[in-house]
């Protein structure tokens, strides 16, 4: 959710709680001045208390007489969130944000189009005089009395019969500046007019001016039974202009009782402080803690010993979309700036019972509309049991990324506690973070081409035919900076492997592409990188156990008639080949290592039907491990479990490739 919206949910919130007190504790008392005061404070109040954030400083020792060492990540590890096709944010949060200002627009429209007519009435009437500051203008419009700024509008019907107490009234409403408080309200009405609180503030408010007017009337010797006839006389109508204050409010019942009502005791004028608690309160709720370092000469923490300990740095990297401009990104600071000291005075270092790095990456989610980039230093401890706690910030990079570090590490599994002389002790260790907004790519949809490879070896493109040879021509070479290409190979099932190979072939002098094979009658597919051109210029056949052990590959070869084997043991049927491909795969865990090699002859559909085999072994496995560790399918864990499942049972398929023959 954009950071704005969340800001006007805490000012809702805010404004809900000191309105309702104000009710309960206030709102039936005389104190007619201050009850106004509260109200137009606590409106004001409640839009600023976000902005204040109590920071608390607590020191962190640092190392006697040497040199600070910059964080250092031996090998970082890197998280890439691949942009998506849609927009960046949610529709939801687009919507919302589309509804929240339409309705900001309509409520200042409302209030300028109000005070527009006032200004016409101002302007076509006739200002008669002017005293105390005040300017009389009569109407020849037959409407309500009401003042506005500094000027006191009557009808003409008005300004003939007894208006002495309606000037008075009005006088009284200017000098105490009434319009002003309503106009500060109205404006703070348009950002929050989705809150009814706002609304019965408004409506009070209003209802504390009358009584503040009638108030200032009776006080200069007006007759209190007279005065009531007056109002009861004028109420059969209403001013309709909601920046002005009319004689004729619609409270009138409200009015008359609280003229006649004594005077509350000026001891109940302390309610007002439940104001206290709630600010805060308020506050409370949004202090945040940050470490500062402190010479150990100068600043005698503990006398307890220190372990600290600096974990490799993790990068999270996220590209934007094609409307984020460099400009765009907040560069908050980078590994390079930060410094702090790891005194690694301990036998052994801690321990995750995980690949920690890996872990917590893979629970972080770069936010959609986080325009922040930087790196962050979370500081977290682990205990003598191997839990960890006290995560807190050390260097901020912005709150919402804060929080997110700090959420993760605080699902931390647990850890072999760091040993000293034999025994476990509590370490200080320190997580640096760096998060990395890469702009000026082009959309993801534009990086996909696809290619209709025909059984006689020439391709289609847009409804054009081409020879293989003018690949080059309509396939445009990765630039630098660039995502990957992804080229869509589409053939019918009946196409042979030989003919994509000569495609594949021309493609790969190209470099940095990526392949989806797919068939014609499909729209799924499975995409693989593709290596670029051998130097030479020609392919030889590949061994399968390249760069692993011999006995974790798993060797499939489909012949010239489509026939599946396994080594020289030739294969029955699908269901056979996934079962006896399972059973490898659960044997040889992460280490598996499926190869495929065809001959030119075998059919394209064969081909594609063996990588989606292939693709059913590694799901079936992954959702039977998922309701192992965690009792729910695959499909129902949230992004960071399954992450944590697809790190453990990682897609590994390569294509054996053969001696490019013909």
């Amino acid at each position: 959710m954009p950071a704005f919206l969340i800001y006007e949910v805490k000012v809702a919130v805010a404004l809900a709680i000191f309105y309702m007190f104000y009710r309960l504790m206030l709102r039936k008392e005389t104190f007619h001045r201050f009850n106004r005061v509260v109200l137009v404070g606590t409106a004001v109040l409640a839009f600023l208390l976000p902005f204040c954030i109590i920071t608390i400083q607590r020191p962190m020792e640092l190392a006697q007489a040497v040199e600070s060492v910059l964080i250092q990540a031996e090998e970082p590890v890197t998280l890439d969130m691949a942009p998506a096709l849609e927009a960046s944010a949610p529709w939801w949060s687009t919507a919302i944000a589309a509804l929240f200002w339409a309705g900001v627009g309509v409520m200042l429209g409302r209030a300028l189009l109000s005070i527009l007519s006032i200004v016409r009435i101002v302007l076509l009437g006739t200002l008669v005089r002017e005293e105390d500051g005040c300017k009389i203008i009569v109407s020849e419009r037959d409407i309500d009395p009401f003042s506005w700024m500094r000027y006191i509008v009557l009808s003409q019907k008005d300004w003939e019969g007894p208006h002495e107490s309606i000037i008075a009234h009005e006088k009284a409403h200017i000098g105490l500046r009434h319009s002003a408080d309503l106009l500060l309200v109205d404006l703070l009405s348009a950002f929050q007019w989705f809150n009814p609180a706002i609304w019965m503030l408004r409506a009070d408010l209003q209802e504390l001016h009358e009584y503040e007017a009638d108030d200032a009337v009776l006080r200069a010797g007006t007759n209190l039974k007279e005065y009531q006839y007056l109002l009861i006389r004028k109420a059969v109508s209403k001013s309709g202009y909601s920046v002005a204050n009319s004689f004729n409010h619609s409270i009138l019942k409200n009015r008359i009782t609280m003229m006649s009502k004594s005077k509350s005791p000026l001891a109940r004028g302390w309610r007002v402080l439940y104001l206290l608690p709630l600010v805060c309160l308020g506050l409370g709720l949004q202090a945040r803690t940050v470490y500062v370092p402190v010479d150990k000469d100068s600043e005698n923490l503990s006398a307890d010993e220190k372990f600290e300990y600096v974990l490799n740095k993790v990068t999270v990297v996220k590209y934007a979309p094609a409307t984020v401009k460099e400009e765009d990104v907040i560069h908050v600071n980078n590994v390079g700036e930060i410094q702090l000291t790891a005194g690694k005075n301990f036998d052994t270092a801690p321990v995750c019972s995980e690949n920690f790095s890996y872990w917590l990456t893979s629970r972080i989610q770069y936010p959609d509309d986080c325009l922040y980039d930087g790196t962050l230093v979370a500081m977290f401890t682990i205990g003598e049991d191997g839990k960890v706690g006290s995560v807190q910030i050390m260097n901020s990079l912005c709150e919402q990324l804060d929080k997110i570090v700090v959420k993760a590490i605080e699902k931390s599994p647990v850890w072999t506690p760091a040993m000293k002389d034999g025994k476990p002790v509590a370490t200080v260790l320190f997580q640096p973070v760096t998060f990395m907004i890469r702009v000026s790519f082009k959309a993801q949809l534009t990086s996909t081409i696809s290619l209709k490879v025909l059984p006689d070896g020439k391709v289609e493109k847009d409804g054009k035919i081409y020879t293989k040879e003018q690949i080059k021509d309509i396939v445009p070479a990765h630039k630098a900076g660039e995502p990957q290409i992804t080229v869509q190979i589409i053939a019918a099932e009946n196409v042979p492997v030989g003919v994509i190979d000569d495609v594949k072939m021309e493609l790969r002098k190209l470099e940095s592409l990526k392949i989806r094979y797919i068939r014609e009658d499909s729209q799924d597919g499975v995409t693989r990188y593709m290596p670029p051109m051998p130097l030479g210029g020609t392919v030889r056949v590949q061994d399968p156990a390249a760069g692993a052990n011999r006995e974790d590959v798993f060797v499939i070869r489909i012949n010239s008639a489509d026939k599946i084997f396994f080594g020289n043991k030739p294969c029955q049927d699908d269901e056979e080949m996934v079962k006896i491909a399972k059973g490898f795969l659960k044997e040889h865990g992460r280490k598996t290592k499926f190869s495929l090699a065809t001959d030119r002859a075998t059919s394209y559909g064969a081909y594609t039907h063996m990588q989606e085999l292939l693709m059913r072994v590694y799901n079936e496995v992954r959702n039977e491990k998922a309701l192992e560790v965690y009792g729910k399918p695959l499909s129902e864990l949230t992004v960071e479990d399954r992450n944590q499942i697809n790190y453990q049972i990682p897609f590994s398929i390569s294509e054996a490739e053969r001696k490019n023959s013909k």
